[in-house]
């Protein structure tokens, strides 16, 4: 089902004066204009015919698929000195959004400097910010068109006084490593919990590190098949295999047997300051949930740590040694067949857990629909959870001061009410300046908003993807280092369907280091070299046909001491088919802008 797109941002009223130019090659110098001013550049271009960047697949520009502008750019630096809030904008307009154009702006190098690539639109908008005089190319070109004529305007002019959820775009400088896929013994695929009736997955991986730069993944292979863990101490370039905490240990404990284990479906993963490691998983008749202060050699776990039935996707939030906050989604025992949020915690590390403690309930006006995760900021104690609403168009954030005694909750951002923002979970993170960043997606984009005062007020939110293998983008997830500094993972197609069985998904990482300032300016480039996914990526749960969920509904990234991103994520291209579906597979950023102070990841 295609979802509407939401509608964020606008470009200013453009008065656009058509200049016939016979050749598919244009020119014009953009000068400074008067104090006040505008300066502006006009053409008509195309028609243009093509697929460049269909099936994420980026061809070389022809006479048919590409226009170029020779821009030249007469503006002194004294200018921008003079007049901050100007900036360079390159717009084109076309007749219908079937068609699909994008715009690049590159420098005499050829590096791309700006762009604007998003999809399902008769426009783009480049913001270049302050661009320094010299000679640019912009390049107009097709990604799916046929026959479609533009009109272009190159405009020097203030941005406009109000926030619109605008952004700058720009290739990405990112290097990751080579994709390691995590593997279990051999024999275990065929020997573990359930054995093949849950496909043998690893799905849904959580990777983290303790202060001395050990790595810890988990991930769900399914009820009751159980978490497969593996523990790194060389930085991500090894992996152990580490067993599974909420198996047949597990079951023993209750009486069970070994045969089965007692989680495996959602989980979750957490480490302390002093290395203490908690763990969450689902299964059907609560939740189980273990603690290791020995680097996951050894496990205490409690299969009945939730006494409350019915629940779903639970997330933990560690806060300090020894206090593990737990919030998960109840369908309807607590509140009289409402669905109702809660949240319990522990000050053993994770392995018993207080009365709950509801965040939302019926008298409370709002319901919840699809829950994200929850997170402490240590600089002031403060617990804060996301989630949608129960209408989708809405997302919501809930803030305890008091140690999760007490939720207030606040209504992040509305989206027009036909558009749905479930697809899947929203994530919010907390930066080292305690300002807070929520990512979301309606289907089609990913977008980011933040908040530097608490969560009391919030900025609009801004599209993340912006490429032409990423037209589509799904399930964001957001950390966070600096102030202000963001990485955003999440999966991306050149596709115009997310449902569709040819469309062909990567992974990308997209960061911004200036969340907050008027104009973020947000970098983004793939993360994996490769096609890692091929067909649908269905974002309704248990409501998906069979075939669609292989990757089920996340993947969940870490910043590294260095500052370098990580990321584990599913692969069921490259996996091995005569073990399994689905693969954990891991990364870490090698080169590139990071979100600490540190400017690139230390060498691997």
């Amino acid at each position: 089902m295609k979802t509407p797109k939401i509608f964020l941002f606008c470009i200013f009223s453009l008065a656009i004066a058509a200049v016939p130019i016979s050749a598919a090659t244009f020119s014009g110098t953009l000068s400074a204009p008067k104090s006040g001013g505008t300066s502006t550049l006009n053409w008509s271009g195309g028609p243009l015919t093509g697929t460049n960047g269909a099936g994420g697949v980026v061809t070389e520009c022809t006479t048919l698929t590409c226009d170029t502008y020779a821009l030249t750019v007469s503006v002194p630096a004294s200018f921008y000195s003079a007049n901050p809030s100007y900036a360079v904008h390159v717009a084109i307009n076309w007749s219908s959004n079937l068609n699909d154009l994008d715009v690049y702006i590159m420098d005499a190098s050829g590096n791309v400097v700006c762009s604007s690539a998003q999809g399902l639109t008769n426009w783009e908008n480049a913001d270049c910010g302050a661009l320094p005089s010299g000679v640019y190319s912009v390049s107009v070109e097709t990604s799916a068109a046929v026959n479609t004529a533009y009109t272009g305007q190159i405009t020097l002019a203030a941005e406009p006084t109000m926030s619109v959820g605008w952004a700058r775009y720009r290739p990405g400088n990112f290097g990751f490593s080579e994709p390691l896929v995590l593997t279990r013994p051999a024999g275990t695929y065929n020997s573990s919990p359930a054995g093949p009736v849950f496909l043998e997955q690893d799905a849904e991986p959580r990777v983290v590190h303790d202060n001395v730069g050990n790595l810890y993944v988990a991930a769900i292979q399914g009820v009751p098949a159980g978490t497969d863990t593996w523990l790194s101490m060389d930085g991500g370039k090894t992996f152990t295999y580490t067993g599974q905490p909420d198996g047949t240990q597990a079951a023993a404990a209750l009486g069970v047997g070994t045969d089965v284990g007692i989680g495996g479906g959602d989980e979750d993963l957490v480490v302390g300051p002093n290395g203490q490691l908690a763990l969450s998983s689902l299964w059907l008749g609560s939740v189980t949930d273990c603690a290791s202060s020995d680097g996951a050699t050894a496990w205490a776990c409690n299969a009945l740590s939730s006494n409350v039935p019915e629940d779903d996707r639970q997330w933990l939030a560690g806060d300090g040694p020894d206090t593990v906050y737990m919030t998960t989604k109840n369908l309807g025992a607590l509140t009289g067949d409402t669905e109702s949020i809660y949240v319990v915690k522990s000050t053993d590390g994770g392995v018993v857990f207080g009365a709950p403690v509801l965040v939302t309930t019926p008298t409370a006006g709002v319901q919840p629909g699809d829950e994200g995760n929850i997170v402490v900021d240590p600089n002031n104690g403060n617990v804060y959870l996301v989630f949608i609403g129960a209408n989708s168009n809405q997302v919501y954030m809930a803030k305890s001061s008091d140690g999760g005694q007490t939720w207030v909750l606040k209504l992040v951002y509305e989206a027009p009410a036909t558009t749905s923002l479930a697809h899947v979970f929203p994530a919010i993170a907390v930066d080292h300046g305690s300002g807070l960043h929520v990512v979301f997606n309606d289907g089609r984009n990913s977008y980011l908003t933040s908040s530097s005062d608490l969560g009391a007020d919030w900025t609009t939110p801004i599209r993340l993807n912006n490429s032409a293998d990423s037209k589509t983008s799904l399930e964001p997830w957001v950390t966070a280092g600096d102030f202000g500094k963001v990485n955003v993972f999440f999966y991306g197609t050149s596709d115009s369907n997310y449902m569709d069985p040819g469309a062909k998904w990567k992974i990308f990482m997209a960061q911004t280091l200036n969340a907050f300032s008027w104009v973020p300016t947000v970098a983004q480039s793939p993360a994996v070299p490769y096609v890692m996914h091929q067909g649908p990526i269905c974002t309704d749960g248990t409501g998906c046909a069979s075939g669609t969920r292989n990757l089920l509904e996340y993947f969940f990234p870490d910043v590294y001491m260095d500052g370098s991103a990580m990321a584990v994520y599913p692969d069921d291209l490259h996996s091995d088919p005569a073990t399994t579906v689905t693969q954990a597979w891991f990364i870490r950023q090698t080169a590139g802008s990071t979100v600490t102070g540190s400017s690139k990841p230390a060498n691997r």
